[in-house]
């Protein structure tokens, strides 16, 4: 059986170097064309629902960001207490290490919680830009 080229609007016979152009004449042919009163925004509407979604984006990049170093201190106060465990012998030095690495993962336990309530207190305002 001989192999001819789909006809179609793309050069002669609609051959195409392209297939991805191939794939979009095929897909506009298959596919009904889009009802064309669907209801748009008005400028001002468009640019509110923007800059909520860009306020949302905002909090949501805060809250990880704050999630993000309070588990690197939590992390890093880890790490110091398991050395002066293991490296240092017992002592005032030994104790006085651990006793601040304690402090350093509580402190980062309150950061962990500080995001969690700026998350919860600043979250409402995605929804801050009501439409006029």
């Amino acid at each position: 059986m001989n192999v001819k080229p789909h006809p179609g609007g793309r050069g002669v016979g609609g051959a195409t170097p392209y297939p991805g152009a191939a794939l979009t004449d095929e897909g506009g042919g298959n596919f009904p064309r889009p009802a064309c009163d669907l209801p748009a925004l008005s400028p001002a509407e468009a640019m509110l629902a923007a800059l909520s979604w860009h306020a949302n984006q905002a909090i949501a990049h805060h809250v990880d960001l704050g999630y993000g170093l309070a588990e690197l201190a939590r992390a890093h106060g880890q790490a110091v207490a398991d050395t002066a465990e293991s490296a240092l012998p017992g002592g005032p030095l030994r104790d006085t290490l651990s006793a601040a690495s304690r402090v350093y993962i509580d402190f980062a336990d309150i950061a962990s919680q500080a995001a969690t309530r700026y998350g919860r207190h600043f979250g409402h305002l995605a929804f801050a830009f009501s439409r006029p």
